[in-house]
């Protein structure tokens, strides 16, 4: 397993829609070692996700997991959570403004629009058929990480660029500020 370069805003691959992975391959030793080097890689940078554009891969494939997370201290645990080919098939119509930082957007922080609740279908890492009801800060990382595969990153979702923060004064300003915490 290997830790993998993060892709950073400007890099095409960002800009890119992720293209399906065939349900065949999901067992393939190339796609269950990219969700490995996912995984780490997430866990490595502190994230509550990651899409594999954001780590070169243009397929659809995403990571999940805040369970002791430094940086979502605040917010509920998301368990391990892999789904490849991941869909939203349905939204609440009620919505909440939250703050989202990305590592793909290193350092910044904004304030999105989300649905509060989610239905995903899917598959696992298994090829199994999965479907995910989602809600609160699990239903806003999966819309997050999905967002990658179609090419777009959270300050496409800002409606107001005025909450746009660097990590310290996010921190400072608009949650508990720990002069000690890593980032």
């Amino acid at each position: 397993m290997s830790i993998l370069k993060v892709a950073q805003l400007g890099n095409p691959v960002l800009r890119t829609k992720a293209e399906p992975v065939l349900r065949d391959i999901i067992h393939s030793e190339e796609i269950q070692g990219l969700i490995d080097d996912m995984i780490d890689t997430m866990r490595e940078y502190n994230g509550a996700g990651l899409a594999a554009p954001q780590v070169h891969e243009s397929v659809q494939i995403i990571v999940l997991e805040a369970e002791n997370n430094p940086r979502y201290k605040d917010d509920p645990d998301v368990p391990l959570t892999i789904v490849i080919n991941p869909k939203i098939v349905s939204f609440s119509e009620e919505m909440e403004e939250g703050w989202e930082g990305c590592l793909s957007l290193n350092d910044l922080w904004g304030l999105v629009n989300r649905a509060v609740k989610i239905t995903v279908t899917g598959f696992d890492r298994n090829g199994d058929p999965l479907t995910i009801e989602a809600e609160g800060f699990f239903a806003r990382a999966l819309q997050h990480e999905i967002d990658h595969l179609h090419a777009k990153v959270f300050i496409d979702r800002m409606t107001d660029l005025t909450s746009l923060s660097f990590g310290k004064e996010y921190q400072r300003y608009h949650r508990e500020y720990d002069e000690d915490e890593e980032e």
